[in-house]
């Protein structure tokens, strides 16, 4: 099944990368980097599945460790990497005790910020889909700046 793109196309010409029709967020072979995680018995509801907040937990923990593993390939002394917008698409309820699989891949990566592709899967089933906008912002600004060339490989490896 393909995920829509609820995110707004990019300038003229160029595709968000969701409407790719290449690959499908909820297939695990569209991701090379992975995380794993697991179910916290906090992480319940009343009702006894995984509350829609933790399941932003899990994407976050994908994405954070592909940002950490751009460390490597430029300066961030002067660069923070902060969240513009999320949406989430819950496909099926987890339950605990369970192994949760974060999928993460770049989507779109644009001048300022990059489009993060995410989706969680429990015994190769996917239960949800996410795309993130992250904008990379001056230390001291907080003002988006464009991606230096020494990050910008580093970056279109994860597309």
């Amino acid at each position: 099944m393909s995920v829509p793109n609820p995110l707004p196309p990019g300038p003229a010409g160029v595709p968000t990368g969701a409407d790719d029709p290449s690959f499908d967020l909820a297939d695990a072979a569209s991701y090379r980097f992975w995380t794993d995680e697991h179910v916290r018995f906090n992480d319940l509801d009343p009702v006894g599945h995984v509350n829609n907040n933790a399941f932003g937990v899990y994407f976050e923990s994908g994405r954070v460790a592909l940002h950490q593993s751009l460390r490597t390939a430029g300066d961030f002394r002067r660069h923070a990497i902060v969240m513009r917008k999320i949406t989430i698409d819950y496909l099926a309820e987890i339950t605990y005790p369970n192994a949760v699989r974060v999928g993460t891949r770049l989507v779109r990566l644009g001048r300022t910020s990059w489009t993060t592709g995410c989706a969680l899967f429990v015994d190769g089933r996917c239960h949800a889909t996410a795309l993130s906008v992250s904008v990379l912002v001056d230390a001291g600004s907080h003002r988006p700046t464009p991606i230096p060339d020494d990050l910008r490989p580093a970056l279109e490896g994860f597309l």
